[in-house]
């Protein structure tokens, strides 16, 4: 484990007061440093209960979680292209186990991993996935049951992670590409549990937030937040498709009242060209509901609605929103290779093998970094090191 938030976030008084029904209630009534992650502290808890404080419990039940995502990344990728390619079983097949291995094997998640700290994030992401693959099921077969279910496994990944609160707005991006009808009353009735959830939970925690005195100021202003959010969801894509130079921490590129770098000026307009292009490819709705899916799980990371935050951006924000640029990439992907022959097949085959190989190697590497408290500090260090020599460059 490290130092960094393990202190006040994996070990605290609701850690150490273990499974007692008034510890419980104060978990589930209380926030930590602002923070409200009740189900997440409580499975801290157990295996501080279980094992003290070995670290190796927490790591083997944090890659269970990452495990059991990845069967739910191949399950939920094989239901949402079921609803559309129903009589296409072999490209969905092997476009949802090609997102899977993606997600399983991709550096960018090794800090939702090897991070104690974040492991809230592959836990909601598990009863999150596990609400929608539900909620396809109920849009298949119209069992009430079915809805329920989904209702009460989002109630979990909310109790994981406020960031939860936006996948009621993931069900309408469902419907869409199962081709519903928004016209149908029905349709917009059976969100109404979902959405005063998200409403009274929202008020309840940022109750809980201002009763302990916690407060999110705006150091930069909006103006400077936009151009950090256009530069995030640019780096983020690009390190999804090819990452490079993954960092721990991200900093922010200047302390607030100084002049925004030059550099980012460009990156508004390379987020509207993006826009540009998913409204002119608006008819693949693979692609539009990837686009969708992944600005809607990142967009409260993106300091837009201000952040008490020391990085810009941080690859565990990911972990879930990656999942809407894995799937339309590898669908269109798998496509193409079907449509070629036998030769160039096994040319593609191979550059896929080195990628993935490249994929595995990074993340061996990053989680080498994840060791302890020196190796992070020697990251961060030969960062600001470099930020510094480039400083005295652009000076001269």
């Amino acid at each position: 484990m490290t130092a960094w938030d393990d202190g006040w976030m994996v070990f605290n008084r609701h850690t150490y007061g273990g499974i007692t029904l008034h510890n419980l209630s104060d978990i589930f009534s209380e926030t930590n440093n602002g923070q409200y992650s009740p189900v997440n502290q409580t499975i801290y808890t157990a295996l501080y209960s279980l094992f003290g404080m070995n670290p190796r419990p927490f790591h083997l039940v944090s890659l269970l979680w990452h495990v059991i995502n990845v069967f739910l990344v191949y399950a939920f990728t094989k239901k949402l292209l079921g609803l559309r390619e129903k009589e296409n079983i072999k490209p969905v097949s092997i476009t949802a186990f090609f997102t899977a291995v993606l997600f399983a094997i991709h550096p960018i998640n090794v800090e939702s991993i090897a991070w104690i700290s974040a492991s809230k994030i592959p836990v909601y992401t598990l009863f999150g996935l596990s609400a929608l693959i539900c909620y396809m099921q109920y849009v298949n077969s119209g069992r009430k049951r079915l809805l329920a279910t989904s209702f009460f496994l989002f109630i979990l990944s909310f109790g994981c992670k406020e960031q939860a609160s936006v996948l009621p707005l993931a069900l309408p991006l469902i419907d869409r590409f199962a081709g519903r009808n928004f016209r149908d009353k029905k349709m917009w009735l059976e969100k109404i549990p979902f959405l005063v959830f998200v409403l009274v939970a929202g008020v309840y925690t940022m109750s809980l937030r201002n009763h302990a005195g916690i407060q999110y100021l705006a150091d930069y202003p909006l103006w400077q937040r936009l151009f950090f959010a256009s530069y995030s969801i640019t780096e983020y894509l690009i390190k999804l498709a090819v990452p490079v130079k993954l960092l721990y921490l991200y900093p922010f590129p200047m302390v607030p009242g100084d002049d925004l770098p030059l550099n980012f000026y460009i990156y508004p307009f390379i987020v509207a060209a993006m826009v540009g292009a998913a409204i002119y490819y608006r008819k693949h709705k693979l692609m539009v509901f990837g686009a969708l899916f992944f600005l809607l799980n990142i967009f409260f990371t993106l300091h837009i609605v201000s952040m008490s935050r020391i990085c810009m951006f941080a690859d565990r924000y990911v972990y879930l929103s990656g999942i809407g640029f894995f799937i339309p990439v590898v669908r269109y992907c798998v496509k193409y290779f079907l449509r070629l022959s036998k030769h160039k097949k096994i040319i593609v085959g191979i550059m896929v093998s080195i990628y993935l190989l490249y994929l595995a190697g990074y993340a061996m590497k990053r989680v080498e970094v994840w060791h302890d408290n020196k190796s992070l500090r020697k990251e961060i260090i030969e960062l600001l090191d470099k930020r510094e020599q480039i400083q005295k460059v652009e000076k001269k």
